[in-house]
């Protein structure tokens, strides 16, 4: 059955069709460490930030088994780039990655990240495609939204490393809500990822936002390392809390 309208008997007019989605990504990232008393503002309730925070900008494609023909009949349903920050946070005596802000540039994303909580928007994001025949320095994502600057990250890989940061950070912790149908519950995830490679180095950032972004909350104290890495994401399981 389909994840979300339109229903059609054959499901195929399905905006998401059903999962278990795959996704496999190109990414750069950066670990930072921001003011705790700003984080607050950006955590729901009896959610208790810590400093860390891990931002990633990911060009990223995906596939249902159900509907695997989308994949080369429509590739540009199911490909698209994203810039996502999470927040360490402790809820419950436990430890978990919180997702206040995540953008995309395709309305198969957006939609499929409300079914689980993921608090998407839409933006305009450019990232870095390397390639084994072209040499580059450094990556970078950009990331604009209603004629501002949401986002800007650079990346300059340096070494191997052989873990990505926001692996310690813990599972996944969504607040889906919608007020309008009664809805305000705490999800869990837990990410299955399988690296193909991992690199650090140094990275710059520049986190603006704007009147219907507050990305203020992120006001930078420390970047302790820039990552790209490339991986393949499956949700090991989700379930409301």
């Amino acid at each position: 059955m389909a994840w979300t309208g339109p229903f059609t008997k054959s499901g195929k007019s399905a905006l998401v069709a059903e999962g278990p989605w795959s996704y496999a990504m190109d990414a750069i990232a950066a670990h930072i460490i921001c003011e705790r008393d700003l984080l607050e503002s950006a955590v729901p309730e009896g959610v208790k930030p810590t400093e860390d925070v891990y931002m990633y900008f990911a060009d990223i494609v995906s596939s249902s088994p159900t509907f695997p023909e989308l994949n080369y009949e429509a590739p540009g349903l199911v490909q698209y780039r994203e810039l996502a920050f999470f927040v360490k946070v402790e809820f419950r005596g436990e430890n978990y990655a919180y997702c206040p802000f995540m953008y995309v540039d395709n309305d198969v994303s957006l939609v499929r990240g409300y079914v689980a909580g993921f608090p998407k928007k839409m933006a305009v994001i450019d990232i870095t495609r390397r390639h084994p025949m072209l040499k580059v320095e450094k990556v970078g994502g950009v990331a604009m939204r209603a004629g501002y600057r949401i986002a800007k990250l650079i990346v300059k890989p340096e070494r191997d490393a052989e873990s990505n940061p926001l692996d310690n950070f813990g599972k996944w912790l969504l607040y889906r809500i919608s007020k309008p149908m009664g809805v305000a519950e705490f999800v869990e995830i837990v990410p299955e990822v399988q690296y193909g490679r991992i690199e650090k180095g140094e990275a710059k950032i520049e986190i603006g936002g704007g009147i219907n972004d507050e990305l203020e909350v992120f006001s930078v104290k420390e970047v302790v390392s820039g990552v790209h890495f490339s991986a393949l994401l499956r949700i090991g399981s989700i379930r409301k809390l």
